[in-house]
């Protein structure tokens, strides 16, 4: 795409420089804000998934590639991207077009890359979200009874079966009573900078967490003495060497086996040794005495972890396995329906709408419930 020249200068004019100038073109404080978070995530996607960090750069398929990105998160359950945010009338796309629409009028751009139709096309309808999953208070505390039995049962089983279950509960206990989201816990592979909680981001005297959350910043996140004490036994079994191990580590031997191998030729070591020494021992024990942190449990591995509890706990809801993401939801609505500040803050939502449209709904559903059964009495 050909662009204008900024300042007569004829040098390529940086997607952070005319965001930072868009940014200060705005008055509204509030507005300005969105803005930031929306315009820095659109940036993060087109350096990291197209190589794109210029205006110069950016073309219609750049921006028809965001679209489909943002369907794509739409359909993550451990997303909290909603279709009312992404669609054509949504944050996420208006403010990147309007963005883009300023700089052709700053003489930034010669035409808005995001305004044909065949990017719109790409991005989701705004219906769907009344299926999103939501853990009830009863499911929840279903699961929970269900990880805590079956962590007391494993103490008299080997120290694999036992560290399986102790993390399964300390899993499960963070989902369903934090409001973290499946990427600030597990790797994600999708994102270099999502690679899974550690124990240094952890202080449990203090019952606080940090997690790498949704505005790509280091944020403070409270753990009930529920989830301390659940940490804290699991800490114990696990017995990390290093305060950067991850605090669920994977359990794929094909990773642990590879990180290995590369921990190990970092430190020198050749092929032949590498091979040698996990013939004679595994890649955990491995990696527990060299001190090399194995990768942390994916987005998927949490996903399947579920599955196979909910399966051995016989619980579902509306068919399906308790999903990750669907903690968070169940959290938030109940949070929400005693204190919708608490639950903003908790959460870490940017303002309190975000924290009304993602939950007046569903109380109002809940609320039809209590008035059903108030009505039968």
């Amino acid at each position: 795409m050909t662009t204008a020249e900024t300042g007569g200068s004829g040098a390529e004019t940086g997607i952070e420089v005319a965001i930072d100038a868009r940014l200060a073109s705005l008055d509204s404080g509030n507005y300005r804000t969105n803005n930031r978070l929306v315009l820095s995530t659109f940036a993060e996607f087109l350096e990291n998934h197209r190589g794109v960090t210029t205006l110069e750069g950016l073309d219609i398929l750049d921006c028809r590639r965001y679209a489909q990105w943002l369907r794509e998160r739409v359909h993550d359950d451990d997303d909290d991207l909603s279709a009312a945010s992404a669609h054509a009338n949504g944050p996420y796309f208006t403010i990147v077009r309007a963005f883009l629409g300023w700089c052709v009028d700053d003489e930034r751009l010669d035409s808005n890359p995001a305004r044909p139709n065949r990017v719109k096309q790409e991005l989701p309808e705004p219906h769907g979200d009344h299926d999103r999953q939501f853990w009830s208070a009863e499911a929840r505390e279903a699961l929970l009874d269900f990880v805590n039995e079956r962590a007391h049962a494993a103490l008299d089983e080997s120290a694999d079966v036992r560290e399986r279950a102790f993390r399964d509960r300390a899993i499960v206990t963070m989902l369903a009573l934090t409001g973290a989201r499946g990427a600030e816990l597990f790797n994600d592979p999708r994102d270099e900078h999502r690679d899974g909680l550690q124990w240094s981001d952890v202080d449990l005297n203090r019952g606080v967490a940090e997690v790498f959350g949704k505005t790509r910043e280091q944020q403070p996140i409270p753990l009930t003495d529920q989830v301390v004490d659940s940490l804290k036994r699991y800490r114990t079994v696990l017995n990390p060497p290093t305060v950067d191990w991850p605090v669920f580590p994977t359990r794929h031997h094909p990773s642990l086996a590879d990180a290995v191998e590369t921990g190990l030729k970092q430190r020198g070591w050749d092929t032949d040794d590498i091979e040698s020494v996990l013939d004679e021992a595994t890649s955990m024990e491995l990696l527990r005495e060299h001190e090399i942190a194995p990768p942390a449990l994916s987005k998927n591995g949490a996903r399947s972890m579920m599955k196979r509890l909910c399966e051995a706990a016989e619980l579902h809801i509306d068919g399906e396995y308790l999903k990750p993401h669907g903690g968070r939801r169940g959290f938030g609505s109940d949070l929400y329906a005693q204190d919708a500040e608490l639950a903003q803050e908790t959460l870490r939502h940017e303002s309190i709408e975000t924290t009304h449209e993602s939950y007046r709904e569903q109380n109002v559903i809940e609320r039809r419930k209590r008035l059903e059964q108030l009505l039968d009495e």
